[in-house]
């Protein structure tokens, strides 16, 4: 059982992570690079794979299956030194890879030092988990002003360390849509707080309609918004800041 503590902080934003956060792809090191041996066989097969299984992708973000099985779904043609053990490795090496706009980041850090937890909340796989719980460790969060630049790059590791917590869905065993209080109701119990304590930040408005209708705020945004509009994005999220709202 999950004993209760009092909050350092009132309130939590709860950010997630693909399509928000970052746009890069698994893969990324081999999709990225043309020349690659595997690079067209396997940039065909990732688009099928997202596109047309539905129903193993999201088995994969809920942890009921590995990657090498998601690998062996997608009927590749691979001969040495290209197997599925180095798809899988490379799957997990290049979520370190993978980037994000020091833009909202910078935003996040402001609400941080005003009084928020900021917690990443992402349906996506453990090869995802095991690289940004390595990244959020490798050094303790600074809550002290970012100096970025607003349209600067960060690694994973760079951005890592901002978050407090990470809450993912392969280690929950649910999707963020399907059961919020799953999803998010341990972690917010654990520090005294409720969903009316709680933002999030998503780019699926059916994941932001779940967490309205479980008593929390969310704002609906997508990479391309908040790289178009900064501005407003920070003027909204300093609102609810001020007003829970």
């Amino acid at each position: 059982m999950i004993q209760s503590v009092l909050p350092l902080w009132d309130k939590v934003i709860f950010v997630d992570w693909h399509g928000v956060l970052s746009k890069d792809p698994f893969w990324m090191s081999i999709l990225n690079k043309r020349q690659h041996p595997l690079h067209q066989q396997l940039s065909e097969s990732v688009e099928k794979l997202f596109s047309q299984n539905d129903a193993l992708i999201c088995d994969w973000m809920r942890g009921k299956v590995k990657a090498s099985e998601v690998i062996d779904s997608m009927d590749l043609v691979l001969h040495k030194p290209y197997n599925s053990s180095y798809l899988v490795r490379k799957l997990i090496e290049d979520c370190q890879l993978m980037r994000t706009n020091s833009g909202l980041s910078h935003i996040l850090r402001k609400a941080q030092n005003n009084g928020a937890f900021i917690v990443l909340a992402t349906d996506n796989m453990d090869c995802f988990f095991e690289q940004i719980q390595r990244s959020k460790n490798r050094r303790r969060s600074s809550r002290k002003s970012s100096n970025l630049s607003k349209d600067q790059t960060l690694t994973m590791v760079e951005t890592g360390n901002l978050f407090d917590d990470v809450l993912c869905s392969s280690e929950l065993g649910a999707l963020k849509r399907e059961d919020p209080t799953r999803f998010f109701g341990d972690w917010l119990d654990s520090r005294s707080l409720d969903f009316k304590n709680a933002l999030l930040l998503d780019d699926l408005e059916k994941n932001c309609k779940t967490f309205r209708s479980a008593g929390g705020s969310a704002l609906h945004l997508s990479f391309k918004s908040w790289e178009e509009n900064l501005d407003n994005i920070e003027f909204q999220i300093s609102k609810w800041l001020q007003n829970g709202s």
